[in-house]
């Protein structure tokens, strides 16, 4: 494979089958932590009987599902997208100012999400500074209960998981072989089309996906900017959870978060294929 790290020939292999104290030690944590992981999820997926579950479906559950989903991959795609001149320019970046600037990036993950929510509130409501220069440009602009509110609230939230997946990989070795390409004629421009986004696909999956995924687990945030999404009234999946379990009970909501997480385990799963091909197609 072109461009293909190897290790010297005198380490063993990091997948070799060698046997070591320290994996007798470790074993019992990753059993504790897969348990942990998997009993809930198969006990949402049990919980209810599969009659039950498919009668939920005329819940409404697949279209807020369907909305959520398409509003967090347009997240996750415009996430991608600043995440690529971010990363270039962070990289070259050597000064104290580029890494105060970039240290910028966590500060939305710490912060508690109902805060979030009221910080979108005070910062885009049209009666706000940013609000009403918003509303010159674009007459009758309004934020709470809109698309917009949703988008940019999960953009906020979940576009570091991109900044940083795509990032960390572009400062490795990647400059190194922009440099190399600079030095055999290839210009910035095509050296970074033909050389760097090749090498940045599985990270631009990775990122996509998880930024997605932490998109599509948003509530808290969402419950204060957009509790309903005008003018359809629909609701994201979380908030259609929350509102059916205060409504309906643990039954119907069981039986709709059954739904979400098998349908979270299919996308997922067929992100995992894509990246495995391309590792497989990388290698040839």
């Amino acid at each position: 494979m072109l461009f293909q790290a190897r290790l010297p020939t005198f380490l063993p292999h990091p997948t070799s089958n060698v046997k070591s104290p320290l994996r007798w030690i470790f074993l019992p944590f990753l059993l504790i932590y897969f348990l942990i992981i998997v009993i809930p999820i198969a006990r949402v997926l049990s919980f209810q009987p599969v009659s039950y579950i498919e009668r939920d479906i005329s819940s409404g559950i697949l279209q807020s599902i369907a909305i959520t989903y398409e509003i967090c991959a347009v997240v996750a795609t415009s996430a991608v997208l600043f995440s690529l001149p971010y990363s270039f320019i962070m990289a070259r970046g050597r000064t104290g100012l580029y890494k105060a600037a970039d240290s910028f990036v966590e500060i939305p993950i710490m912060i508690p999400h109902t805060v979030v929510g009221v910080m979108m509130l005070i910062t885009f409501e049209p009666g706000m500074p940013l609000g009403k220069l918003i509303s010159t440009v674009f007459p009758g602009y309004s934020f709470d209960d809109t698309i917009f509110a949703v988008f940019i609230t999960l953009f906020f939230l979940s576009s570091a998981y991109s900044i940083r997946e795509i990032g960390t990989s572009y400062r490795g070795d990647i400059i190194n072989y922009e440099n190399v390409a600079k030095t055999l004629g290839i210009g910035e421009i095509t050296s970074f089309a033909i050389i760097s986004m090749r090498m940045l696909l599985r990270p631009i999956l990775k990122g996509f996906l998880l930024t997605w995924a932490r998109s599509v687990s948003e509530v808290g945030a969402i419950l204060i900017v957009a509790y309903y999404i005008f003018p359809s009234f629909s609701k994201v999946t979380g908030v259609f959870i929350y509102s059916q379990w205060i409504s309906e009970g643990l039954g119907p909501a069981a039986a709709s978060s059954a739904i979400l997480v098998l349908t979270g385990i299919v996308i997922t799963a067929v992100f995992k294929i894509v990246e495995s091909y391309h590792v497989r197609s990388a290698e040839y």
